[in-house]
């Protein structure tokens, strides 16, 4: 099926929230080579903004998306500190996102907590799974599960 999310769906992404002059939020982006590196989101205070948070992207040498960092904003030092992780892993029907939280006492991130599975089931037919997972990484529930209807021509996320 070869459905991922490229360098092409964060690129849009950030020129359609960079577009929306209506929004509270304001965007910049650090670009390399087509691929949105760094996304920086800034709150809207009259004339003025301030950083609010940054979504760091890795890639693979076929363009998808690896992995996504959120840094939040420190409202006591005003330095970006790290939030959360989200590790992106494609198999020939899909993908799955696995979350991992921040650990400030380690300095690093801690295990995935969370996972959502996307599948396509047949034409236009998506199941979406999430769970949550166990400390040793094993899953410990399944959370909730759906399944989503999507233009046969649209793939999961950023097309075939």
């Amino acid at each position: 099926m070869g459905t991922f999310i490229t360098a092409a769906t964060i690129m849009a992404i950030y020129l359609n929230s960079a577009g929306n002059l209506d929004s509270r939020y304001c965007y910049n982006a650090d670009v390399e080579n087509g691929r949105v590196m760094t996304m920086y989101v800034y709150d809207k205070q009259g004339l003025a903004l301030s950083g609010k948070m940054e979504h760091r992207y890795e890639y693979d040498a076929q363009g998808r998306v690896t992995a996504k960092e959120t840094y939040r904003r420190d409202a006591v030092t005003g330095r970006m500190k790290p939030h959360s992780r989200l590790d992106y892993t494609y198999t020939a029907d899909g993908y799955t996102v696995e979350r991992s939280l921040w650990n400030s006492g380690t300095g690093a991130f801690d295990r995935a907590d969370s996972r959502i599975c996307y599948s396509a089931e047949g034409d236009g037919l998506v199941s979406v799974t999430s769970y949550e997972l166990a400390a040793d990484g094993s899953v410990s529930d399944v959370v909730d599960n759906m399944l989503a209807l999507v233009p046969a021509d649209k793939g999961l996320m950023a097309g075939k």
